[in-house]
């Protein structure tokens, strides 16, 4: 298992809307689609994944949440985010609510993360007991003026505040994967 930090997360969670370059002073998209690559214990899968956005959350909200992660660990940010429907990610044939989906101006577009409140799941096997530490399915990614990204997906994530008080994510077995071509749709 590893930890990764992402500083992404952190200023997705905890971001100010300060200051909106211009040039990206419209909406952030709806919709992107894109090849999700996963190394798992079968090997590296490929499925097309999309998602799709129904409503952003707040700053407020995010901060909000950040402060229930950093008081009641995991299982009171899964109790905060019962209930909420920000989205759907469909990944092949399976389909899940997405509970938070947040979008924040970016250098050259938008910077979004998409957080399920449970696993992602990539393989037939079911994940063994020690998995059920890991609830959340997280993306994370850039899209740049063009309506092109990168990022990365955690299928099996934990959340945590570090000593510093950063948002940390750390993955299931190394279940993390990336994503080929991502890019806005709608």
């Amino acid at each position: 298992m590893k930890a990764k930090h992402l500083s992404a997360l952190i200023a997705l969670l905890t971001f100010s809307f300060g200051f909106v370059p211009p040039a990206f002073a419209d909406e952030p998209g709806r919709e992107f689609t894109a090849t999700a690559v996963v190394d798992d214990s079968q090997g590296t899968r490929r499925m097309p994944v999309t998602f799709v956005a129904h409503r952003f959350t707040t700053v407020e909200q995010a901060q909000n949440l950040a402060g229930i992660l950093e008081r009641a660990g995991q299982g009171g940010l899964l109790s905060a985010l019962k209930g909420r429907n920000d989205g759907q990610l469909r990944l092949g044939a399976l389909q899940m609510p997405i509970s938070l989906v947040v979008a924040e101006p970016a250098r050259r577009g938008y910077r979004y993360l998409f957080l399920t409140a449970r696993r992602i799941r990539i393989e037939e096997q079911e994940f063994g007991e020690e998995s059920l530490d890991y609830p959340f399915g997280i993306a994370v990614f850039e899209i740049d003026s063009l309506g092109r990204g990168e990022g990365s997906l955690h299928v099996a994530a934990a959340l945590y505040i570090d000593a510093d008080g950063h948002v940390e994510i750390e993955d299931y077995d190394g279940q993390d994967g990336s994503f080929e071509d991502l890019k806005q749709v709608r």
